[in-house]
């Protein structure tokens, strides 16, 4: 179970028009800012959407979908399995791992970001490659 107060905190910042509705479009961003690491899969399937303006819940609705998407088998990974799954790129057994493997996991897999903002987020991130 989630604190419902915390998650109607969460809603109410995202609740522009002050109707008491949260847009299912920022249901995966409630959840991540409850610390929450849910997939965008467990997201989807409990009624998020993929434009702004289509499709409402009330307060009470989404402390239901938090507690769903919290039960939910394999709804999210750990530290542990992102770690193992980054040594599945580190080729020299060193604990690095190449930069273009790093653009190409953020940029295709997973919650995809743009091209152009993996770039942004290199220059001001990473040391420039050898």
């Amino acid at each position: 179970m989630v604190d419902a107060e915390a998650v109607k905190k969460i809603c109410d910042i995202y609740d522009w028009d002050g109707k008491g509705e949260l847009d299912l479009f920022f249901l995966g961003d409630v959840m991540y800012a409850l610390g929450m690491n849910t997939t965008k899969k467990v997201c989807v399937g409990l009624g998020q959407t993929d434009e702004e303006g289509k499709k409402f819940a009330k307060f009470d609705d989404i402390v239901e979908k938090v507690n769903a998407a919290k039960v939910a088998p394999d709804s999210s990974g750990t530290y542990h399995d992102y770690v193992e799954l980054l040594k599945l790129y580190d080729k020299n057994n060193n604990g690095t791992m190449m930069l273009a493997e790093l653009e190409n996991i953020l940029a295709n897999l997973g919650d995809e970001i743009p091209k152009e903002d993996v770039q942004k987020l290199f220059a001001e991130l990473c040391d420039p490659e050898d």
